[in-house]
């Protein structure tokens, strides 16, 4: 019987000591094997789960490359100051409640939200902008007198944000979306779906903008979220020298901001404004309306249509490439008398409302922007001569700046999407009716915004086509350039009108503010000089009206050109383009300190 029971005892052992060493080779292989394998349906290794599962962590930086206007100031990626909430100890108090009375008032915020929002919290908190998605950017003053509180848990720490929360007139931004499970980089440390690029430069630039990794704050937490007893607050980064790396643009962030408030005030529903550096042809400003908010963006609103970029229907504007054509063709002369008796009598044409202007010169007809005029120089022309003269003044074709081979891109167009507009959308017509639509800038023609500042240009650069440029330098996070991105021309096949022509053209505009059309902006701070346009188009079947007035200034000694289109606007409706030009100009004169 004792042997029985000897036999049963050391078989138990035998079980029991396999039964171990089974456990025991498991527990090896997990460790030296299987912690380097994703889990089922993860992501991540076991190992790396593990590690997770005792971190609570917020990202700070996404390590996404800014944006910059020309002076440094931040366009997308500015750091700034926000107070963040940790997980407790299990040990701690909740928190002296004098202290917390006082952090509440430091964030505009009740004593009871805050109790409410930060009881019993398990994830670190970014404290949110009332209404926003993004953290809260304190003042330098909040931020110390967070910090001054010495509140357990509570800290203030620099956050990245993308945007700033506000609607803006920056569509040549683009904005930012979640990209396809399939298609997302998942971090090794994190959860988050990376978000790219879906429009304007953050798409254009997508590659140079990812960068190699995100920031994130850490603490340890036990298995109920609370923080380990004397665990501090850990930071990890790529630690990379070089990324993320910063991309300067000749955009002037305060003179954008200006015009965007001067475009709202004005009550501008559609359009945009353009402004370019005379010299250069570098971008200061684009604006467009609606403003946006890259932060909501609605697919079916629109509002991230860049309509600098987007040709509509210019009117008398036209008129420029006209009398431009006209004059290099040798049809006429600035002396040329004209009789205009308010109706053409061919085309159903005539001057607005029916207006005789009587015997006028061109250079009055072009100051008073006389459809009669303009009409009898285009039964004059040929269709080519008209197309010939666009396409040398930039229009009916691209003009953004852009460069092969250029930072790892086979093109680099920074302005991608714009549209070139068109003089005819068929072949050239041989049609007398056809031209006279066309000279008055109706019919099929179109052109962009910017297509019409840098038609200001090319007159101011004696008719040579400057290439309007958005970007200027990229450069790694340590401050030395990547690549520098010069100006350079845009010229056409065609070559270009003549500097005494484009002289002449000048000289008129500054007509119109004289004794013309644009007689209200004689009071500008600066002597300006411009054309105007009105012109008629159709919206869902209902007549509406573009409004276009483009220019330059100061007069005599040209700094800026400038084009303003307001789209869209009932018939007969006060004239909101000049007066935005007018204001866009004194807000430059008072900002170059003039």
């Amino acid at each position: 019987m004792h042997k029985h029971l000897n036999k049963r005892i050391v078989w138990s052992l035998l079980i029991l000591s396999a039964l171990i060493g089974v456990l025991v080779v498991r527990l090896a292989w997990v460790q030296l094997v299987l912690k380097h394998r994703a889990v089922p349906g993860a992501a991540y290794t076991m190992a790396q789960m593990a590690e997770i599962q005792s971190e609570r962590e917020t990202v700070l930086d996404s390590g996404r490359g800014r944006l910059y206007d020309r002076s440094g100031r931040p366009l997308a990626g500015e750091t700034v100051w926000t107070a963040a909430f940790f997980p407790q100890e299990e040990t701690s108090a909740a928190g002296d409640s004098s202290k917390l009375k006082q952090l509440a008032a430091v964030l505009g915020v009740s004593y009871g939200e805050l109790k409410s929002r930060i009881s019993g919290l398990k994830e670190p908190l970014l404290w949110p902008l009332a209404g926003g998605r993004s953290p809260m950017a304190l003042t330098s003053e909040q931020a110390e007198q967070v910090e001054a509180l010495a509140v357990s848990g509570v800290r203030v720490l620099p956050y990245v944000r993308r945007y700033d929360e506000a609607a803006t007139g920056r569509q040549w931004l683009g904005y930012l979306s979640e990209l396809a499970p399939a298609a997302a980089k998942q971090s090794p440390t994190g959860l988050r779906v990376p978000l790219a690029g879906m429009d304007g430069l953050e798409k254009t630039l997508e590659p140079l903008l990812q960068g190699v990794g995100h920031t994130e704050v850490y603490v340890q937490v036990d298995a109920r979220g609370n923080r380990l007893p004397g665990s501090p607050l850990k930071v990890k980064a790529p630690g990379n020298p070089y990324y993320p790396l910063s991309v300067y643009t000749t955009i002037d962030k305060k003179l954008q901001e200006g015009i965007e408030q001067l475009a709202v005030e004005a009550g501008v529903k559609e359009g945009a404004v353009v402004v370019l550096d005379s010299r250069s042809g570098d971008i200061e400003a684009m604006v467009s309306l609606p403003l946006y908010d890259p932060d909501r963006i609605s697919p079916e609103g629109g509002e991230w249509n860049n309509r600098a970029l987007q040709a509509a229907v210019p009117g008398s504007v036209f008129k420029i490439v006209t009398a431009a054509a006209a004059l290099e063709a040798g049809v006429t002369s600035p002396e040329e008398r004209f009789f205009c008796s308010g109706q053409f009598g061919r085309y159903h044409l005539s001057c607005p409302h029916g207006k005789e202007h009587g015997s006028l010169t061109l250079a009055q007809g072009f100051a008073v922007s006389c459809n009669t005029v303009f009409a009898s120089l285009a039964e004059r022309l040929s269709g080519a001569q008209l197309q010939a003269a666009a396409l040398a003044l930039g229009l009916g074709r691209d003009i953004g700046w852009q460069a092969a081979d250029t930072l790892g891109q086979p093109v680099l167009r920074p302005l991608a999407g714009e549209q070139p507009g068109r003089i005819f959308s068929t072949l050239v017509p041989d049609d007398a009716g056809a031209r006279v639509q066309t000279a008055i800038g109706q019919r099929d023609v179109t052109m962009t915004p910017l297509q019409a500042a840098n038609l200001v240009v090319t007159l101011l650069h004696g008719g040579e086509v400057r290439a309007p440029r958005i970007l200027q330098r990229v450069a790694f996070r340590n401050g030395q350039t990547l690549q520098e991105l010069p100006a350079h021309l845009a010229p056409a096949a065609a070559g270009a009108v003549s500097r005494q022509t484009a002289q002449t053209l000048l000289s008129w505009m500054r007509l119109v503010v004289t004794e013309g059309t644009g007689s209200r902006l004689r009071t500008a701070h600066w002597p300006v000089a411009g054309k105007s346009g009105t012109a008629q188009t159709l919206v869902k079947g209902i007549p509406r009206n573009n409004q276009w007035f483009i220019g330059y200034g100061p007069a005599d000694h040209p700094r800026y050109a400038v084009s303003v289109a307001v789209e869209n606007v009932a018939p007969g409706s006060q004239h909101a383009a000049t007066r935005l030009f007018g204001q866009i100009f004194d807000l430059l004169s008072g900002s170059s300190g003039a």
